[in-house]
């Protein structure tokens, strides 16, 4: 197996006693052969960690995901389910900061993870340098249309407006490894009045269901295309408009995973856009992935600031999707006004607080990492940057790779589980 991180340079918890396991049992698929699942993962993390071996200062030991026997015991159904040919899609949404805007993290972590379960196409993507900041590397965009950047963010973090009609070229490459063509392009937009078409096809308009002003403009190909030329033409419109996101997907089963990044997002600023929410329930996720914290540990940092705020925002996502678990990738170590941010682990142990009353499951990169400070290991091993707040491609990439191995525990232990 291929490691992909060489190739380039954030009340009491549950007691499982109090569930009837009755309940548990009807909702395991009973027919599946775990054993064989089981084994199939062991040869794998076996694999990595020969691979990861080679940088010692990595906590291989807390390299797993907590709190995941009953916060994520869904999920790891559902991938046993889409594995034994029972499910066609199972679905991941992360959202997070710059740390994962880059792609280096969710490119690594969709690959790793696609060639096990599946690969149902790169998901969401958007045209991020027609809103004037970083693109990850496996797609390009352009347009002949003008296109302008919104103010509050929707689905993908970011909105560009548009008052014109025009082409639009998307194209994919396999910077990560793995097959990025695509036979369905879903098109997330706020208008009926502006239609879609790749050649002789016309896209399917379709309004969202409980989201206001989220059209989904649909478009079949006929076969896998690593490139495609849509044409945007204006109608009877009088507004702007807005895109919030191209869904790149394969009719094939296998695994989605929609990722959006903020350069500078906190949970602050997500919870100032309730948009953003609103639209991410559209999705139907089956894990979200919370990747926030760094930039909440910046500045003057007021515990009980953040806990508010924490709150505020969690409190935004758990009206929209009140039963789709939730997983936080805690922040990860780094410097702040050149010494370690101490600040880290106060804003990791307050999301595992929450996480614990809340049963949601969390991953503790900074603990991964190497514990508080081991950023400058990191650096030496040139996999940070020289701020020591953020991470070079390959240190993004390891840390995707690290994720996948920790998810994969999980669900091995799952399957060897007794039902």
């Amino acid at each position: 197996m291929v490691l992909l991180f060489t190739l380039a340079v954030a009340g009491d918890s549950i007691d499982e006693s109090d569930i009837d396991q009755r309940m548990l049992d009807e909702e395991y698929p009973q027919d599946l052969d775990t054993l064989e699942e089981f084994i199939q993962s062991y040869y794998l993390l076996l694999d990595s960690d020969q691979e990861l071996s080679k940088y010692s200062f990595i906590n291989s030991q807390h390299n797993r995901i907590e709190n995941d026997s009953l916060a994520m015991q869904s999920f790891y159904n559902k991938l046993v389910e889409l594995r034994s040919g029972l499910r066609d899609r199972v679905s991941i949404f992360q959202f997070g900061d710059s740390h994962i805007q880059s792609g280096y993290f969710a490119g690594t972590a969709r690959s790793a993870l696609q060639e096990y379960f599946g690969n149902a196409g790169r998901g969401l993507t958007f045209p991020l340098r027609l809103a004037g900041t970083n693109q990850p590397d496996d797609y390009r965009v352009s347009s002949s249309a003008s296109w302008s950047r919104a103010s509050a963010f929707g689905l993908a973090g970011y909105t560009v407006r548009t008052s014109s009609g025009g082409s639009f070229s998307l194209r994919t490459n396999e910077f990560f490894g793995i097959a990025n063509s695509f036979d369905r392009v879903g098109i997330l937009t706020n208008s009926v009045d502006y239609s879609w078409s790749a050649g002789d096809r016309n896209a399917r308009t379709q309004t969202i269901a409980g989201c206001e002003n989220l059209m989904r403009h649909d478009l079949e190909l006929s076969r896998l295309h690593s490139q495609v030329e849509l044409s945007l033409q204006k109608g009877q419109a009088t507004d702007a408009l807005e895109l919030y996101g191209l869904m790149l997907e394969r009719s094939e089963p296998g695994l989605l995973y929609n990722s959006t990044g903020i350069n500078g997002a906190s949970f602050r600023s997500y919870a100032a856009n309730p948009q953003f929410f609103r639209q991410l329930s559209a999705t139907q996720p089956d894990l979200i992935l919370i990747s926030l914290g760094t930039n909440d540990a910046q500045g003057n940092y007021r515990a009980e600031n953040f806990r508010r705020e924490l709150r505020s925002m969690l409190t935004l996502l758990r009206a929209e999707l009140p039963e789709t678990p939730i997983l936080f990738s805690l922040a990860p170590d780094s410097n702040k006004r050149r010494r370690t941010n101490q600040d880290i682990s106060k804003v990791n142990q307050e999301i595992i607080d929450w996480a614990r009353q809340n049963n949601a499951a969390w991953w503790n990169l900074q603990e991964v990492m190497g514990g508080v400070g081991s950023i400058r290991q990191w650096k030496s091993n040139a996999l940070a940057a020289n701020d020591l707040l953020h991470f070079a491609p390959k240190g993004y990439m390891l840390q995707g790779y690290l994720f996948y191995q920790a998810l994969l525990k999980g669900y091995q232990s799952h399957t060897q589980s007794p039902r």
